[in-house]
């Protein structure tokens, strides 16, 4: 806890009515976020985008986006998880699930990670983190509920403002590739919309 001039504030105890607290010296680091992995998470799902295309992670270790029969829809690589994190400090604002986004690829994690303000990379994790200390994570996004039809929006952390979302490869337009769009938050940009299908 903190005063408004950020000073930190413990509390020593109470009595009768009244809570007695302690302002520590002003200056001193307050941590504003942090992150708690929660004992629930997701269920296996399939990430779709709106026109009907399957992300999964392709032999070369990227995300891609494409048409799926529902035998390969089966492999592994198809199937992604969803870790719930706890964010305690964010308060009056709308509440938000902080979330990772991951598969599981010979007994790896491999999260979708922001490596700059438009890429979305694979990076292998052995476990995921129990605790996160920054307030910004490059694996770490804000996931809000779009409609009850299981549509989200995945918000960077690291990158307020930009959204996972969908965009044709240039080497192949056929494909498609997991991006981070950029879009104000009451903007509708269906290329930001990513349904989770059970």
């Amino acid at each position: 806890m903190a005063t408004s001039s950020c000073s930190p504030v413990t509390c020593v105890g109470t009595l009768t009515d009244a809570f007695y607290f302690k302002v520590g010296a002003a200056g001193t680091d307050v941590v504003d976020d942090s992150f708690n992995i929660s004992k629930h998470s997701l269920p296996s799902c399939w990430v779709q985008s709106k026109d009907n295309k399957f992300l999964l992670l392709n032999s070369e270790h990227q995300f891609q986006v494409q048409n799926l029969t529902s035998q390969q829809l089966n492999q592994p690589e198809c199937k992604f998880k969803i870790q719930i994190y706890f964010d305690f400090e964010r308060g009056g604002e709308e509440k938000r699930n902080a979330a990772m986004l991951y598969v599981k690829s010979e007994g790896k994690n491999v999260v979708a990670c922001c490596s700059q303000e438009h890429a979305v990379h694979a990076e292998d994790m052995e476990v995921l983190p129990i605790h996160i200390e920054e307030t910004h994570h490059k694996a770490l996004f804000y996931m809000t509920e779009l409609t009850p039809s299981h549509t989200y929006e995945f918000e960077s952390s690291a990158y307020p403002s930009r959204f996972l979302g969908f965009e044709p490869d240039g080497c192949d337009p056929s494909l498609v590739k997991l991006v981070l769009h950029e879009k104000a938050k009451d903007e509708v940009d269906e290329s930001c919309h990513v349904i989770l299908c059970r």
